[in-house]
């Protein structure tokens, strides 16, 4: 605690304890000397629930009805069309994005208003003012790592870059000239335009329409990635399914059905469709089942949403994002989120399988579809974020390597990868394809058919 006060009931001013000023909420953050937040309404706390929390249960209790107050899009897709309203607060939903398969009969309240009053609950419990953590119970080892665990986005001074070619971060806001920003739509890396002419890399006259990318090799991922994203499903490998059934027998389970086991990758700018909103918002799905949502405490934006779909939140651009999807008999049973920075790096910020499908080999078939895209690739390094109790899981089983923190100030210095408090960063070169089912003559579609030798 660093001041105490009182809540005047009829003003909802605070009464300062040290000098018995009156002092609105909005500036008592910066009378306690932390004006540098920004953000008193997440710090100041009555009886352990932060003001920010307080305002969503009485919104709660007001019961905002099914009416014009809610958006008129889907929290989820940002798409129109027949929506769920919840009953805590603005959002909407298709059914399908929730998902449910039915319009409840009864009041009903989205993940978001479920998530809050659930850590209020904890945080009751325990009497702790601001801190929290999920406990979950035993599962199979290589699930943990896709253990539910409430994430927060780390938003520290290291993850701020700048132009590759000048190490410096000022740019132009208005107007054109040497020290406008421009991004390479692959690699998400920013230039001054200055410094791509002193260079002789480009020399702009104005910011291009469309997408621009920095060099041919970024070129060259984008063609691979966009060509894989309209090819849609491709079969794993004889060797991966084997893998799954393997798994399927240890546990008792029959295989005489037949598995049509698939994968595929997406991008939502690259390609939107039906087809494809509904595979996303099940992916999405996946990952609140796992996650608690990562939300932005200044927009209230849920980040693993938008990163599945390509947007941007303040300073982060997730235009780059790729999803992948793991379906078995048209059901999607794992998913994860990658993106790539050039040929030097890739990140893998989320995984994730649902609960009815784990321990059944489907993680470890998915991981290795999207490793083996990376060979195909020729991406250097693997990056990801793990939770301590993760982290000998992934150096372990699959080959990763933890970085100590001046190493990861320096990558995140370079690359805008995703970072969440309380994760370590690890990294691992990516294995070349020792394999491949057969020769195409086409190399998109080379790249579409790889994949990785077991270990």
């Amino acid at each position: 605690k660093l001041l105490d006060g009182k809540i005047n009931r009829y003003n909802s001013a605070i009464t300062c304890s040290c000098c018995d000023d009156l002092i609105s909420p909005s500036t008592f953050e910066a009378h306690a000397g932390w004006a540098s937040r920004r953000k008193p309404y997440l710090h100041i706390f009555a009886g352990g629930v932060s003001l920010h929390e307080l305002s969503i249960s009485l919104l709660k209790k007001q019961k905002i009805s099914r009416s014009a107050d809610s958006d008129g899009r889907c929290s989820i897709c940002e798409q129109g069309g027949h929506l769920l309203c919840c009953d805590g607060c603005p959002r909407a939903f298709h059914l399908e994005c929730v998902p449910l398969k039915s319009e409840p009969r009864c009041i009903w309240y989205c993940k978001y208003c479920c998530h809050n009053v659930y850590h209020n609950e904890r945080r009751e419990e325990r009497n702790a003012n601001a801190q929290d953590a999920v406990r979950v119970a035993e599962m199979a080892p290589l699930e943990q790592i896709a253990q539910r665990a409430p994430l927060t986005v780390n938003d520290t001074e290291a993850v701020e870059g700048g132009c590759p070619l000048c190490r410096e971060d000022d740019f132009q806001l208005k107007g054109f000239g040497p020290r406008t920003v421009i991004i390479c739509d692959q690699c998400n890396k920013e230039y001054h335009v200055g410094c791509l002419k002193d260079h002789k890399i480009a020399d702009l006259k104005k910011l291009p329409k469309g997408d621009w990318f920095c060099g041919s090799e970024c070129l060259q991922v984008r063609t691979v990635l966009h060509n894989l994203v309209i090819r849609g499903d491709v079969p794993i490998s004889d060797s991966l399914l084997s893998l799954i059934k393997k798994k399927h027998k240890e546990k008792g389970l029959k295989t005489n059905y037949g598995l049509d086991v698939k994968w595929r990758i997406m991008n939502w700018k690259l390609l939107a469709s039906e087809e494809i909103r509904a595979l996303l918002s099940k992916a999405v799905s996946i990952f609140h089942e796992q996650f608690d949502p990562i939300v932005d405490a200044d927009t209230d934006i849920d980040f693993i949403p938008s990163m599945i779909y390509g947007r941007s939140i303040k300073d982060q651009y997730f235009g780059g994002m790729y999803c992948a999807v793991l379906t078995v008999n048209k059901e999607v049973v794992s998913t994860g989120v990658f993106r790539m920075f050039g040929r030097e790096v890739a990140e893998l910020p989320l995984v994730a399988t649902n609960a009815a499908s784990q321990g059944k080999g489907y993680f470890q078939a998915l991981f290795a579809c999207i490793e083996g895209l990376l060979g195909e690739l020729k991406i250097e390094r693997l990056f990801l974020p793990a939770a301590h109790e993760a982290e000998s899981l992934w150096t372990g089983k699959f080959g990763f390597m933890a970085l100590d923190q001046d190493e990861t100030n320096f990558y995140t210095s370079l690359y805008r990868v995703m970072m969440f408090n309380g994760a370590a960063l690890l990294q691992k070169p990516v294995p070349r394809p020792a394999i491949t089912e057969y020769v195409a003559e086409d190399p998109f579609e080379a790249c579409a058919n790889i994949w990785c030798a077991e270990e």
